[in-house]
């Protein structure tokens, strides 16, 4: 089994791209999918997060990362949780055997990381990306990352559709 995960910035085509891929279900299912399917709750991907080496070194990285980030509150506990819930997914999807072979196709996973401290507000990014990188590098990654592109007028005419 291969997991690929599907990032890039908001409004360039991530969904629209990971649902074309998904149309090969003999080839391909979804992250989400899997987690549906075997009724996999938070609570669940918190327990593998802590389970996995280096948990608590994980978790003071990102704690370090969200005490560097300019948001609100609320903001800071949607990263931490979401990027937790993300190492334990992974770890998940790496520890399973299916029957098949098919790619799991992973929505905005690890790798996505780098997308979720963006705020476009004053803040040391430097050392925002110093921390991500050292996080990135204790973590179990995915086998391939695709990254969606789209030339920026483009994306800013999506964003603006949305609302």
């Amino acid at each position: 089994m291969k997991i690929i995960e599907i990032t890039g910035v908001a409004g360039v085509g991530k969904s629209y791209i990971l649902n074309k891929l998904l149309e090969k279900k003999k080839y391909t299912i979804s992250d989400m999918e899997i987690i549906n399917k075997y009724h996999i709750l938070d609570i669940y991907l918190v327990y593998l997060f802590f389970r996995t080496k280096n948990s608590l070194k994980l978790f003071r990285i990102i704690l370090n990362i969200t005490k560097e980030l300019n948001m609100s509150l609320l903001d800071k506990i949607n990263f931490i949780r979401n990027t937790i819930k993300k190492v334990g997914k992974q770890s998940y999807l790496s520890n399973i055997n299916f029957v098949d072979n098919r790619v799991v196709l992973v929505d905005e996973g690890i790798s996505h990381i780098y997308q979720n401290i963006v705020t476009g507000k004053t803040q040391n990014n430097l050392k925002i990306l110093i921390l991500i990188n050292e996080f990135i590098s204790l973590v179990k990654l995915p086998d391939e990352v695709i990254v969606i592109d789209a030339p920026t007028p483009i994306i800013i005419n999506r964003l603006k559709e949305r609302g």
